[in-house]
């Protein structure tokens, strides 16, 4: 071939996980709560999309956990009409 794409054989550039942590600073080494809360709304807007549904936790970067404490926080924040459940 006149041209490999490949550098040196196929060595591919190694990323970390994407969604590892997005919330660091949530969680102390002793606390045990909620990661986020259903009063933030301006955090949990930032997770929804323009039509207010949630984003996926590819989209949004979060892991398992994350995503859990999200679904729930968005979960009561539209039963305390803090969200919307659609757009209008």
């Amino acid at each position: 071939m006149a041209f490999d794409k490949r550098n040196d054989g196929g060595d591919k550039k190694k990323f970390g996980f994407h969604t590892a942590h997005r919330f660091p600073n949530r969680r102390g080494k002793d606390w045990e709560g909620p990661v986020v809360d259903y009063k933030e709304v301006d955090l949990l807007r930032k997770f929804m999309t323009t039509s207010a549904k949630m984003m996926t936790r590819k989209r949004a970067g979060t892991s398992a956990q994350e995503q859990r404490a999200l679904k729930e926080a968005i979960k009561q924040a539209r039963f305390m009409a803090l969200l919307p459940y659609t757009s209008t």
